[in-house]
């Protein structure tokens, strides 16, 4: 009789910690996905990113200007993600980006700052960049976001004084 309520007892401990649902940063370390591997081969849940937005407009910006752009994500898996790896389409953009894991149902960022130097003409030039995230442990690996910005010259240019001698020649 005592053997069996030991039993009992042994079971209800082994239940009740069976369910516990805390993880922690070793659930990413059993998970192999990644970006070249998406599949998930350990056996324990993924998390997953939403971005509040995907690209983002600046508008008219004047040559030389540095923008920047804070883009949000919520944890909505059900287990801890971390950003690998974030790449940016050109030199012209730096991103910065969380660092820290992030649990179930709490935020990180990306964000990217971009030099608008060497890249606006006097009537505008439309700019496109992107940068990429690479996220483990999450059914989404990879998000890329974009940006758009027309870049204006500055007066006083060297393109702007060109122009204006072609204006006096009648070009």
């Amino acid at each position: 009789m005592f053997s069996r309520r030991i039993q009992f007892l042994m079971g209800l401990i082994f239940l009740v910690s069976c369910t516990n649902s805390k993880f922690d940063t070793d659930d990413i370390e059993r998970n192999n996905a990644n970006a070249q591997n998406p599949e998930n081969t350990a056996k324990g849940p993924l998390g997953d990113v939403l971005f509040a937005d995907t690209s983002f407009l600046f508008g008219n910006i004047q040559e030389g200007e540095m923008v920047q752009h804070t883009y949000t994500f919520t944890n909505t898996g059900k287990a801890p993600v971390s950003i690998s790896n974030v790449t940016a389409q050109c030199g012209c953009t730096t991103p910065e980006y969380t660092q820290d894991i992030v649990a179930p149902g709490k935020n990180g960022k990306v964000t990217a700052t971009f030099n608008s130097a060497g890249r606006g003409g006097p009537m505008g030039i439309l700019n496109e960049k992107s940068i990429t995230v690479q996220l483990d442990n999450s059914k989404t690996s990879q998000v890329v976001l974009k940006f758009k910005a027309y870049v204006f010259a500055k007066k006083g240019n060297a393109s702007d004084d060109v122009d204006a001698v072609q204006d006096e020649i009648g070009h």
